[in-house]
């Protein structure tokens, strides 16, 4: 049960964070008081980053709820540190990737 309900609160998870990725409306050529033009990475992230607040959270409520064995008391809070440190892992990637693709950084 534990590894469906993971994989549906990707899922939802995911669902949530795509709602986040949004510009601003309008064309800025059209528009003399639209301001500054958005980088688009930054948008993307923002979704990325609403996305991994509510999947720890979530994983937190599953990992409490599904493990909480009582013949392994333990086991909850290791399965959720094990998601938490893959979560970090993903957003470490993502970061690293950014700073040797991106061209405001030095690498590129």
């Amino acid at each position: 049960m534990f590894p469906l309900c993971v994989h549906s609160l990707d899922l939802i998870v995911s669902t949530i964070g795509i709602y986040f990725v949004k510009a601003k409306p309008g064309l800025p050529s059209l528009k003399p008081n639209y301001g500054e033009l958005e980088d688009a990475l930054e948008i993307l992230k923002r979704g990325y980053y609403v996305s991994l607040f509510l999947a720890i959270i979530g994983l937190w409520f599953i990992c409490d709820n599904i493990l909480n064995i009582p013949k392994f008391p333990m086991a909850s809070t290791m399965f959720f540190a094990c998601a938490c440190i893959g979560v970090c892992v993903s957003f470490l990637f993502v970061m690293i990737t950014q700073y040797y693709t991106d061209y405001n950084y030095g690498p590129v």
